[in-house]
């Protein structure tokens, strides 16, 4: 029994000494590059910029900055995949609450890699238990793998727009009467808020669109 103890004991300190600690000038090059990520990531997330759709029309313009954005998106997500094989999850003890932000966006963005997405859940799980990692993304993240396994959301942060172009929550929500005090406890605004700030958005990006299907504003949550 006692060998077997300690055995254990000896596992369980491989395990936690796997990932690498961080150095101050280690932690100044990975805040670096986690800042080149979070910024290449903005700039292909949004809309095709106004010249390149005058340049090439706007099919074509949204064809290029798509793949664009998936090239973007995969190259941020190797980027990731090194830093986390070497030093684990980035939380707010290794690099502060603004740049593991950074570190997790392209981990909600990996898409086209949800075993990446359920194991990163796993993991931002526990560390969001321990205050190292903002509990809103972890709910952000976890939406977003029910969402590409095909099940409803518990948060509702994922959203489609119906013909209106007034947002809802995609796949429907696992528990709507509650989902506002599950909201509240993992740091998220009121669906009402979220909801309504969403459709507003999606009416201003589309807005000549709507206008000539005869929608002059968004179609607000009372």
């Amino acid at each position: 029994m006692k060998k077997i103890l300690l055995l254990g004991i000896g596992l369980a300190f491989i395990s936690c000494a796997t990932h690498k600690k961080i150095s101050d000038s280690e932690r100044e090059k990975l805040i670096s590059e986690l800042d080149y990520i979070r910024d290449i990531d903005q700039k292909y997330a949004r809309i095709p910029p106004a010249e390149m759709i005058s340049k090439y029309g706007t099919k074509v313009a949204w064809k290029i900055f798509e793949t664009k954005r998936d090239s973007v998106g995969k190259d941020n997500q190797s980027k990731i995949k090194k830093m986390f094989s070497q030093y684990g999850y980035l939380g707010i003890n290794q690099v502060g609450k603004e740049n593991t932000s950074k570190f997790w966006i392209p981990i909600q963005h990996a898409d086209n890699d949800v075993e990446f997405q359920k194991k990163i859940l796993r993991v931002l799980k526990k560390e969001s238990e321990k205050n190292n990692a903002p509990k809103n993304e972890y709910a952000m993240l976890e939406d977003r793998v029910a969402i590409n396994t095909n099940q409803k959301q518990r948060f509702g942060s994922q959203v489609i727009y119906n013909e209106e172009g007034q947002a809802i929550p995609k796949n429907g929500l696992t528990d709507s009467a509650n989902v506002d005090k599950l909201r509240k406890e993992y740091g998220l605004p009121a669906f009402k808020e979220y909801y309504n700030q969403m459709t507003t958005m999606h009416f201003e990006m589309n807005k000549n669109n709507f206008l000539e299907k005869g929608i002059t504003g968004p179609k607000l949550y009372k």
